[in-house]
């Protein structure tokens, strides 16, 4: 019984982590470090002064490295290709815009007779419509908010949103 007990030992023990490294982790030989790092490589042959022969490495046949990259196009270069040709390499027909000259779709006009911003080229509106009812928001009786300005005037925004300045005829005392 003793006999199968520990044969079934081992073998629980072997499955598990090898016996070998089950063996080598927990018991050694009488005489030895059981301390002493483990190993079979180059370095530790050394260390324990046995004999210990490198194969050295020796060069290989042939280029490996790849040939010099092909050179960068000048601006000279490109200029050639960019003569008469657009983008997809066809040649260009029609007329070509003359120096200083500025190309544009019609923009430009409608700024200049203030179509866009509501007539006025380049003035606000002073007062903006109300749209807080729209979104749930209800009416409520506040005080305005007073921004003071460096010219003495004090610029109002009142709760329905619209936007006065007034001057200021409080007395302030300068320190």
């Amino acid at each position: 019984m003793r006999k199968a007990a520990l044969l079934g030992l081992c073998m629980i023990v072997s499955g598990c982590a090898g016996f070998d490294k089950f063996v080598s982790d927990t018991a050694t030989l009488p005489g030895e470090n059981p301390n002493a790092p483990s190993g079979e490589d180059l370095n530790m042959r050394r260390i324990r002064g046995q004999s210990a022969v490198d194969i050295p490495i020796l060069p290989e046949g042939g280029n490996m490295w790849p040939g010099p990259p092909t050179p960068l196009p000048t601006l000279e270069d490109v200029e050639k290709d960019r003569v008469g040709t657009v983008l997809g390499g066809e040649v260009a027909n029609g007329p070509q815009l003359p120096d200083g000259e500025e190309m544009s779709i019609g923009e430009k006009e409608d700024i200049r007779h203030g179509v866009i911003g509501g007539g006025t080229a380049g003035k606000l509106p002073d007062v903006e419509p109300d749209v807080s009812s729209k979104y749930g928001a209800h009416r409520g009786v506040g005080a305005p908010i007073e921004i003071p300005n460096d010219d003495g005037t004090i610029t109002l925004i009142q709760p329905d949103g619209s936007v006065s300045t007034i001057k200021d005829n409080r007395s302030t005392v300068h320190h």
